[in-house]
Parts: structure tokens; sequence; C-alpha cells
């Protein structure tokens, strides 16, 4: 397989990223508000002005095999300062970060060749080792009809913690989600 390696979204990244979320495949359940999408051109531009979008907390990343890109991450670091609900409040990490992954692959030439899984596992140890070392959990919460996420996630490590209610103003509120989570140990110093 091909090596797949991660950059932090960019302007350069908006015409690709703004046609995958064009996609039938991801306005299935991807948030396709403007809100989201105000928020991920703030971020192309450094953040200079406040967004009401989760607090203009996500980092948005890009995913390329070879010179290629093909997928959005976002990640978001989880608090107990943050209305994220009980259910994920009692799930923080007691001995590092949490951080909440949302992911599409955006290029539809890349399903069914095994990209799904190991694009998860490769971003988690980049982003493990690049960002946050202190990172040792993450929580992923499709909603109950992504039946086709919920495999990737369980093949890339996630374990099933229960389902919940997404609550909040976010796409998907509302509705029954499933809570995964994939933890790791606590690195040493």
């Amino acid at each position: 397989m091909k090596n797949i390696t991660f950059k932090k979204a960019t302007i350069a990244h908006k015409k690709i990223i703004f046609s995958w979320l064009a996609e039938p495949h991801i306005q299935e359940f991807w948030d396709n508000t403007q809100a989201h999408k105000d928020d991920i051109l703030n971020f192309m531009d450094g953040r200079k002005k406040p967004s009401s979008y989760c607090n203009g907390k996500y980092v948005y990343w890009i995913g390329y095999t070879d010179s290629v890109p093909y997928a959005m991450l976002m990640t978001l670091e989880e608090t107990n300062e943050d209305k994220i609900g009980e259910l994920k409040l009692s799930n923080l990490s007691k001995t590092g970060n949490t951080y909440g992954l949302d992911y599409m692959i955006g290029n539809k030439e890349y399903f069914g060749k095994g990209f799904g899984a190991r694009t998860l596992i490769d971003f988690i140890d980049f982003f493990r080792n690049e960002f946050d070392n202190k990172a040792d959990t993450f929580f992923v919460d499709p909603e109950i009809e992504n039946t086709r996420a919920v495999r990737v996630y369980e093949k890339a490590g996630f374990k099933h913690v229960s389902n919940f209610i997404m609550e909040g103003d976010c796409s998907g509120a509302g509705k029954l989600h499933h809570l995964l989570i994939k933890n790791f140990e606590a690195r040493k110093g």
C-alpha cells in the first residue's frame, strides 16, 4: 500500500475540500452547514477572527497518499470545560489528552482499497508523534445509520462504548449516535 502523510489544511486545499463537501456520499453524514464551511475557511485563513462553530477549536487535516489528497480529518480537544455531555465527560482521559475525531475519504477512487482504517491508524500515530504526545484517548461518534463508518472505526481499533443522542446545535443534533473510543497507555515524560 502507498505511503500516507498528513498536513494541516491550508487555503491551497479550499477547492478540493469544497468539492468533497458537495459529493453525495459526504453530504449523507457530514456537517454541511454554512457555519461549518465558514469554520473551515477561518481555519485555513489562520483563525484571524472568532468562530461560533465549536468555539473555533477544530483543526483540519488533509490526508495524502503519495502526493494525492484523498481525505480530510478533523480533531478537537475534548475537555471537562466543554459541554460534551456526561457520557463523554466520564470517558475523558485521566492521564493525558482526549481528542474527538471526524474523518472522510473525499476522493471516491480510494473507496474499497483498504484506506479507511489504515488512514485512521496512521493519522493517530502521526498525531501522537508530531502534534500531541500526551494524546491517549480518541473519540468518534458516527450516526447510528452510518454503518460503513462504524466498521472502519472498529477495524482501526475503536471500541463501542455506548449510544447517545447528540446534543447542541451541530449537524446530527437530536439523532442517535455511537460513541467509540480508542485508548493508549500514557507516555512517560
